[in-house]
């Protein structure tokens, strides 16, 4: 019996003894601490000296931390995840009016520079042009040239007229000769007539338009790709105006570009100067029909035409000029893509000048594509992106964007309709943020 009563009374000592080493250790592992300030840590609740917060209890070190499947989300890095109770839209999926805008200017039509080359040479007795881009009409006396070869010609013309009246093919031949020569009938006819030669013989311009030396380098454009057309007489034509030059388009009009309207200074050519036979003295730009040029984002004008209906709108002009987008060339600049869109306008139905800047719409019924506002995208700069909203929280997913429209951006990838996205990607960085996408 009092083995039994020992034997009771030593296990209930030993149970005693295991619970208070227990609650000793327990007690001396627990350990409080301020969230802000980790530095600071006593062994009992409490509130932080430095910024009064509660302090909270450390878990132990082998003690597990559970995430939840909600919890996930939230701890996920700022910038690949973004918590927020912005209103989300989707996408639209509708044909809209797309109106594509851009810049240009008024240029010359470089296919239509002449060259004036003299018929017969020379020397130059009177000089009726002061400076370059000086304008001129058809027909009109540019410089008068005392010609030893002229006068033998016509002296030619007026001894067999004298001598053998009766012989009209000769007579025919020797009027032949002074038409190659760029004589025209009247004059001729008023060489017979008279029965006296002509000494100095006038030089006329062929074209309208503004005129400048053969020498003369023209401004080089980048953007020049004319071909040129044979638009000039030909010099073997008995019915060429006069001394006019048979004017032949210039062979510069490849590489020349568009003259700028600015004066040019004094010419080099001028009177007494000795000049041959088919030397081309000058040219003649014609500015009765312009170029609107015209310089599109690649991305836009992609979907621009030929024969396709264009509005400009010229700077200081109220009225809009309609026409047809002519010619289309791929244009590099600057590291960036542009197409320029040439149309031709005629000068006689509008008030432009070369040099004028413009502003040029093209309007295109876009085929049913997916839109969204343009709220809802984020320009990084080398890609666009949306924020998707995905088990309460927003994820970057980078998208393919095509054409505006009223506030509407066409997606060409990245995007379904059933995403919900956020109407707003602004309000979901900051100014520090960098954004991680999920679908780089």
């Amino acid at each position: 019996m009092l083995k039994t009563f020992a034997l009771l009374i030593l296990m209930l000592g030993l149970m005693v003894a295991c619970n208070s080493e227990k609650e000793k250790q327990a007690h001396i592992h627990d350990e409080y601490t301020c969230p802000m300030h980790p530095q600071i840590t006593q062994d009992k609740p409490g509130t932080c000296p430095i910024c009064g917060m509660d302090l909270v209890k450390k878990s132990g070190a082998t003690q597990p931390v559970v995430v939840s499947d909600e919890m996930k989300d939230l701890i996920k890095p700022t910038n690949s995840s973004v918590i927020s109770a912005i209103e989300t839209i989707r996408p639209e999926r509708k044909t809209l009016s797309v109106n594509i805008t851009a810049a240009g200017v008024i240029n010359y039509d470089t296919r239509k520079t002449y060259s004036v080359p003299v018929r017969f040479g020379g020397r130059i007795e009177r000089l009726y042009l002061k400076y370059n881009y000086q304008p001129v009409r058809k027909g009109q006396v540019i410089m008068e040239i005392y010609s030893p070869e002229l006068i033998t010609a016509q002296r030619e013309l007026l001894y067999v007229v004298g001598q053998h009246k009766e012989h009209i093919e000769i007579i025919e031949s020797a009027k032949e000769k002074l038409q190659l020569l760029g004589l025209t009938d009247d004059q001729i006819g008023n060489i017979i007539k008279t029965g006296k030669e002509t000494f100095a013989l006038p030089v006329l311009s062929p074209y309208s338009g503004y005129i400048l030396e053969a020498t003369a380098t023209l401004p080089e454009s980048s953007t020049s790709n004319g071909t040129p057309s044979s638009m000039g007489g030909s010099g073997m034509n008995k019915k060429a105006g006069g001394a006019m030059s048979g004017g032949t388009q210039s062979s510069n009009s490849m590489n020349a570009a568009n003259p700028s309207p600015v004066m040019g200074g004094q010419f080099s050519v001028r009177e007494g100067m000795y000049v041959s036979t088919g030397q081309s003295l000058f040219k003649v730009v014609d500015d009765t029909r312009l170029w609107a040029e015209v310089y599109f984002p690649a991305k836009e004008g992609a979907q621009i035409k030929k024969g396709e209906q264009i509005e400009l709108h010229v700077k200081g002009s109220q009225k809009a000029i309609q026409a047809k987008v002519d010619f289309i060339q791929p244009f590099f600049s600057e590291g960036k893509q542009f197409l320029q869109v040439r149309s031709y306008i005629d000068v006689g139905k509008n008030e432009i000048r070369v040099g004028q800047l413009l502003t040029a719409h093209v309007v295109q019924a876009h085929d049913q594509a997916l839109w969204v506002p343009k709220k809802a995208i984020l320009d990084l700069g080398v890609q666009q992106i949306v924020f998707i909203k995905e088990k309460g929280t927003y994820t970057p997913f980078k998208v393919k964007t095509g054409l505006e429209a009223d506030g509407w951006v066409e997606i060409t990838e990245g995007l379904t309709e059933s995403a919900d996205v956020a109407a707003n990607a602004q309000y979901m960085i900051d100014s520090e943020s960098f954004i991680k996408v999920i679908n780089p």
